[in-house]
């Protein structure tokens, strides 16, 4: 199905709304406050926010940051994550071969990877609605994979009983979900026994269980993980550089995760033969 400028146009669009509605989840999901009541109102002059006060992306540049009503400043975070939504929505329909589901599943779970990504940042808590958004995602693709390809797509493991060659077949996406969470409790364990103090909370493993979900078993999960650490590391030593962190300051990983989880979804294959070009493969 081709494509054109004007479509790319309106998956910004549509993904920047739904970006403008992923702010007030950042916002409420951790107070367990309402997604819905109030209406999006200023947080300083409580006044209802209008047509113009709520284009994504737009509005903050047309009112320079500011409420039109009080003149109190805003975050640029706003606009940010609505650019970001409408980016994302436009690479998923491009990476889709322009599969409507498909898009849609993929852009719903970077959603809720964004969602993760900020919230983590701000009260260093992972939403388990978030987590099963993802995992969902993995399952459901498995399990279309499934009914189209049958075992073929399905994990084989064999075992001698007997003088008989017996086979189990398990899904791709609960053996990647099982590897992903069970990697991580063994890192999280590593860490604790090494620095003498929890390094991952559960929400990181949950996190790593629903990417496994998603990108099974194999060279793709291992070069999320990867892209997670390198991804740690390199904001770690730019905070202490900037001097907002010293050495065994606690930094959260889940947006590491989240923000690694994305980028592995959107470009799987080019990122995973990069990180594995680092250790002498070449594909063919």
């Amino acid at each position: 199905m081709p494509t054109s400028g004007i479509t790319d146009v309106v998956l910004f669009v549509a993904g920047a709304c739904v970006g403008s509605f992923l702010n007030v989840v950042i916002y409420r999901l951790p107070e367990d406050k309402s997604l819905w009541h109030p209406p999006s109102h200023c947080r300083s002059c409580h006044t209802r926010l209008g047509f113009v006060d709520l284009i994504p992306v737009l509005s903050y540049l047309i009112l320079r940051g500011r409420c039109r009503h009080c003149g109190a400043p805003f975050s640029p975070r706003y606009m940010l994550v609505e650019a970001i939504a409408g980016g994302i929505a436009v690479t998923a329909w491009h990476i889709s071969g322009f599969a409507p589901y498909y898009a849609a599943g993929l852009f719903a779970t970077c959603a809720a990877l964004l969602v993760i990504f900020f919230v983590d940042l701000d009260h260093m808590i992972i939403p388990d609605e978030c987590v099963v958004v993802v995992a969902l995602f993995g399952l459901a693709r498995d399990g279309y994979h499934l009914y189209v390809l049958g075992l073929g797509w399905a994990i084989p493991f064999a075992q001698r009983i007997g003088g008989e060659q017996l086979t189990i077949y398990l899904p791709r996406s609960i053996v990647g979900l099982l590897v992903g969470g069970g990697l991580f409790l063994f890192i999280g364990w590593i860490f604790e026994v090494a620095l003498k103090k929890p390094a991952l909370g559960m929400g990181d493993v949950k996190l790593a269980a629903a990417m496994g979900a998603i990108l099974g078993p194999g060279y793709s999960l291992l070069s999320y993980f990867l892209l997670s650490v390198l991804i740690g590391a390199a904001v770690a030593v730019l905070l202490m550089l900037l001097s907002l962190k010293r050495r065994g300051d606690y930094v959260p990983f889940g947006p590491m995760m989240a923000l690694a989880a994305i980028v592995i979804l959107l470009y799987t294959e080019p990122i995973t033969l990069w990180l594995l070009s680092w250790y002498g493969y070449s594909p063919g």
